[in-house]
This record gives structure tokens, sequence and C-alpha cells, in this order.
């Protein structure tokens, strides 16, 4: 057994070789090949299943999904949604760009451009899925990139209704659960109608489940009329342990708390604040733990964070940035994206070494979207 150990070792790290075992598949027990086949990039998987009908079958079974998912999680990589702007004819066209960098420590800036087949507006993100909304129907459609599959899904309730979202007071979260091949999105809105000149009375909370492909609709919360801080985007939200949460201005009483939402017992729940925050606070994860970016008047960012009985500490204060602003959360190894608001580099994402002062520029301009992610191979079709 430790003869095989060894053998696998030396295929992760030298992938290119990994072709020989095509020509030795029943040289090794299953467990081995299992072992050696989990630890490889997506991409090399999706290969490797036309090498031949066991391995095809063996990539696709959920225990192996899992499994591959586990042994990839900590090989995360940067995807950056940005907009581009391209001139034709004389006028300036927005279109939207996506960028996978390759290195895992950003040390290579090197990227792919990924072109899916459904881009509008990212809206949520989770263990490898996307959740996109499309701006002319508001139809929602999740998509694994690693193994580029699409899945449209049903009309939620009012979907096609004339009445329309307004993006501040729509809240979405998608759990990924590759384990067990499975996830769940949660889907809040506040419609405006436009013939009324006014919102409906009660938010629609609904909930689709992968499984039985199909929206309910989730009673007996008492919603206030949230609005999204920061940017008034759409309420993507910061997900931790089965929780989603977002930072949140309750309308009808003009009182900024977090708003959460346990998934698995599917009930809201307001947290309070650290003092100080404003309408330019953000929510991320620092650490594995929650945490609020409080911008102050001196150009510096304090870093509040929350323990397990939802208390808050002030843990750090960054800078001062003059013309940075902290918007996209933290990397690895306490760094953490900048965007410029400067004359000479204005709207580009930067990323800042804490340990080092290091300041980075990534080449990408106007980001919109920032996520960490994970590959996963778990199947949405």
């Amino acid at each position: 057994m430790l003869h095989y150990r060894i053998k696998i070792t030396d295929y992760i790290y030298n992938q290119e070789e990994i072709i020989m075992l095509t020509t030795n598949i029943n040289s090794f027990p299953e467990d081995i090949t299992i072992e050696i086949l989990s630890r490889l990039p997506a991409k090399f998987v999706l290969r490797f299943r036309c090498v031949c009908k066991s391995w095809l079958e063996l990539t696709k079974k959920p225990s192996f999904i899992s499994k591959h998912f586990q042994n990839n999680s900590t090989r995360t990589r940067l995807f950056v949604d940005a907009s581009v702007t391209s001139a034709v004819v004389g006028m300036g066209i927005v279109t939207s760009a996506l960028y996978l960098f390759h290195d895992e420590k950003l040390a290579n800036l090197s990227y792919e451009d990924i072109k899916p087949q459904i881009h509008d507006k990212f809206v949520g993100y989770h263990d490898g899925l996307f959740c996109i909304m499309q701006s002319s129907t508001n139809r929602l459609t999740i998509w694994n990139p690693a193994t580029r599959e699409f899945r449209n899904l049903p009309n939620y309730k009012y979907c096609n209704s004339s009445n329309r979202l307004i993006p501040p007071s729509t809240f979405i979260c998608l759990e990924s659960d590759p384990i067990n091949n499975d996830f769940k999105l949660l889907f809040v809105h506040n419609l405006w109608n436009e013939k009324r000149k006014r919102y409906g009375k009660v938010p629609n909370v609904q909930v689709y489940g992968f499984r039985t492909n199909s929206w309910r609709e989730v009673h007996g919360h008492q919603l206030d009329r949230y609005f999204v801080l920061n940017g008034g985007q759409f309420g993507t939200s910061t997900y931790l342990k089965k929780v989603c949460y977002w930072l949140v201005i309750a309308d009808t009483r003009d009182l900024k708390v977090i708003l959460s939402f346990h998934m698995d017992n599917e009930v809201f729940e307001e947290i309070k604040i650290p003092p100080h925050v404003n309408y330019y606070s953000s929510i991320s994860l620092y650490e594995d733990s929650l945490s609020i970016v409080i911008p102050d008047a001196e150009q510096c960012f304090e870093i509040w964070v929350m323990n397990d009985n939802k208390c808050w500490a002030k843990h750090l204060t960054l800078g001062p940035f003059f013309n940075f602003r902290i918007n996209f959360g933290f990397w690895k190894n306490d760094a953490f994206f900048l965007e410029s608001n400067s004359r000479i580099y204005g709207g580009c994402l930067f990323l800042h070494e804490h340990r080092t002062k290091e300041i980075k520029n990534l080449q990408v301009t106007d980001p919109q979207f920032v996520v960490i992610y994970k590959e996963s191979l778990m199947t949405i079709q």
C-alpha cells in the first residue's frame, strides 16, 4: 500500500504524466484509481471520462463527486465578473467579461476568459455553482463552470408579472451541497407596482429545491421592508455554516441590521451590528468568521468580527488607503481586495497583502462580482 501512496503523490504533482494510467488501467486497484482521479482538477477528470466506460461510470458516482470536492476544497482560485467597454462606430458598448485566474496564489496573473452560453447578471455563488438572473425576463439559471452545465429554473411566483424587481430589495442565497449532489435557492423579492406607484405589502419569500425542481413559498415570516446597503446591488448573500447574511436597512424603522436566514429550518433573524456602520460598509468572511468592513473619515477601514455568540469585536484597522475602497472582501492569508477610484486607476481591482504591505494591480477593470471559486463536478441536469 505504501508503494501506491508514493505513486499517487507523483501523479498529483506531475499531471501531464497521468496519461500513463490509460495504458495501465487494470494495474491499479479501484480504491487507488479513485484516490488518484479524485485529486486531479476537474478538467482532467472530465477528459479521462473518455478513456473507458468504467472510468466514466466511476467519476459520475455521487460518492466520487463528493470525494473529489473534499480533496480539492483548498484548491481555490479567483473568479471575477467585470464590465468591458468597447468602441463601436463611435459609441461605447458595455459588455461583461468573466476571468478565472489560473494561479491559486495570484503570483501569476494569467487568466482564462470564460464565455458561457447564458450570461447576464450574477446574483449568487456557493461551492462551485453560480446563480444568474436574466435581466429581460428575471428568469434564474444555475451554472456550473467546471462541467459547463446550465439549469434554467422554473418560473417563480410573479416572474412574468407586470411588476418589476427592485435590486436593493431582492435577496438571494444559493446553497450548494456537492457532498449530497443537491442545492437550494432562497429568493426574496418585494415588487414595485408601476400602476399603483408603490411596493407590495409583504415581501415574497420562495425556496427552490433541486431534487423536486419546484418553488415553494415560505410563510410565517415577519419581514419589514429591507434594503441592501452598499451600492444598491442585488442582495447577494454572505454564506457561512448554512446561514445566509445581508447587511440591510429596515425601511420602516430606519435601522441598520444584519438579516440572516437559516437554510435548515428556514427562519429569518436580525442581528445587531457594531457602532458606526454606514452606507458604505460591507460584510464578508474573514478567517471563517462573519466580518463587517467599516470605512471612516480618515480613509481607514475597521474590521469587526462576530463570534459564535453573535458578539462583535474590533479586530484591526487597515489603512489609510487614499483613493481606494474595500468592496470585495478578503483573499488568502489576510490579503484583501481594493478597488481604485483614482483618475489614473479608476475602477481597477488591486490585491493588498497585509503582511508584506504590497499592493498588486490584478489588471481587471470595473469588477462587478468577485468570488473565491472552488471546482465542483456536481451535475445539475
